[in-house]
């Protein structure tokens, strides 16, 4: 059974683990409303895991229909973490890593900012 980080210490530690995975590829398929990760850490959208009703049992009781879930597994958190985040909170964070993705290469501002605008757009902001 997974823990449900509500700290906001562990949220942010949850999330910085996680910003390694927000690139344009991960961007393409927000705007889809479809979620990214690996192995060990990964977003869902609500349409995904009610895609296995069963192993996602626990999460399809707690995910409200305007949230993602950041599901963390060992290594990448310490025992199996989840984290909800509303739309909203879930779009400023994307902002925020991709602020840092464009300082570290500017000449890609306009694509990651219209990936973005995509992504506004699917998750009706």
């Amino acid at each position: 059974m997974a823990l449900i980080v509500t700290n906001q210490e562990e949220r942010h530690i949850l999330l910085r683990t996680y910003a390694s995975n927000i690139d344009k590829r991960s961007l393409k398929m927000f705007s889809k409303k479809i979620g990214y990760g690996n192995d060990f850490i990964g977003i869902y959208f609500k349409e995904e895991l009610e895609e296995d009703p069963y192993e996602f049992q626990q999460e399809l009781s707690e995910i409200k229909d305007n949230q993602v879930l950041l599901n963390a597994d060992p290594p990448a958190a310490p025992v199996e973490e989840n984290l909800y985040l509303n739309f909203d909170e879930f779009y400023d964070y994307l902002v925020e890593v991709v602020n840092e993705r464009i300082a570290e290469t500017p000449s890609d501002k306009a694509e990651y900012e219209h990936l973005l605008s995509e992504v506004k757009t699917a998750l009706g902001l």
